[in-house]
C-alpha cells in the first residue's frame, strides 16, 4: 500500500529528530532471548486487539508500516528494549496511541483519561458501536494477502550484483532502516530489487519517494571482528541512499 503524504506526521518528525533504534544486532547488555516452547500467537487478549487496531489504521490509510515503526521508536531506546521483555505488542500499542493523537482521531487528554481509568480499575469494556459485517473482515484479509509487486517507478539502480559498496557512516535524524552495525562497513551487492518505498520519506509522511533497494552481503568478521564466525555471511536489505562505491 502506498504511503500517503501526511502533514501531521511530517510535523511530528520535526519534533522528534533522532537516530532511532532500529536493529539491536551487535548490541550488548540486554540479556538472553527468552525462548518458550509452543509459544502462543498472543499471550494476552489485548495483544490481538492491538494488532487488529494497527492493521485497521493501515487499511484505512491513516497509518502504514514505516510510519508505525517510526512511532514505535519514539519510545526511546531504553524503553524500546525493556518493553520487549514484557510484550512485543507494547511497541504496537505505543505506536497506535501516538498515531491516533498525531492524526487528531483522539486528543492527548482523551488518551490520558482512558489510561487513568485503566490504572484506577474504573475502565469498563465498551460494546462496539456497530457489528462488523463478516464480508468486511474477509475483504480486509484479502487486501492484506493480495499478491502485488513492491517495485515502483523510480530511478535506475546505480549498483549491480557483484559490486562492492560501503555503507555510509551516518547518524540520520529520524527513522531509518539502516542498522548501525553495518555503517561504514564494506559489503557486496547480491540482488538489485528495483525502486521501492523509501522508509525515511514514507515514515515522515512525505510519500513513497521510491529508491533502488539492494540485498548486500557482509562477512561476519567484517562486522563483528574476531567474535564473528569466518564461515557466516550476513545479508541486509539496504536502500541506495545508504551506499557509496567501495
Amino acid at each position: 500500500m502506498a504511503a500517503p503524504k501526511s502533514a501531521a506526521t511530517a510535523n511530528r518528525q520535526e519534533e522528534n529528530l533522532m537516530d532511532g533504534i532500529h536493529d539491536t544486532g551487535g548490541m550488548t547488555g540486554y540479556g538472553s532471548v527468552a525462548y518458550q516452547k509452543d509459544e502462543p500467537y498472543f499471550h494476552y487478549k489485548w495483544e490481538g486487539r492491538v494488532l487488529s487496531l494497527l492493521t485497521w489504521l493501515h487499511l484505512r490509510g491513516v497509518s502504514w508500516w514505516d510510519k508505525s515503526r517510526f512511532f514505535r521508536e519514539m519510545m526511546g531506546n531504553e524503553n524500546y528494549v525493556n518493553e520487549i521483555r514484557n510484550s512485543y505488542y507494547t511497541h504496537w500499542l505505543s505506536a497506535a496511541e501516538r498515531i491516533l493523537v498525531s492524526e487528531r482521531i483522539i486528543t492527548e487528554e482523551e488518551r490520558k483519561h482512558r489510561v487513568q481509568e485503566i490504572l484506577e480499575g474504573r475502565y469498563e469494556e465498551r460494546n462496539p458501536t456497530r457489528e462488523f459485517d463478516p464480508a468486511d473482515i474477509d475483504k480486509a484479509l484479502d487486501a492484506l494477502h493480495e499478491p502485488r509487486s513492491l517495485v515502483l517507478p523510480g530511478p535506475d539502480p546505480a549498483f549491480k550484483p557483484g559490486d562492492e559498496v560501503r555503507v555510509k557512516n551516518m547518524n540520520p535524524l529520524g527513522h531509518t532502516r539502516c542498522p548501525k552495525y553495518v555503517r561504514n562497513r564494506v559489503g557486496k551487492v547480491v540482488t538489485s530489487h528495483g525502486p521501492q518505498i523509501y522508509p525515511e520519506s514514507s515514515s515522515a509522511g512525505l510519500g513513497d519517494d521510491p529508491k533502488p533497494l539492494y540485498t548486500v552481503s557482509f562477512k561476519s568478521r567484517d562486522l563483528w571482528g574476531d567474535d564473528g564466525n569466518e564461515r557466516d555471511i550476513i545479508y541486509v536489505d539496504l536502500w541506495e541512499p545508504y551506499l557509496v562505491s567501495a
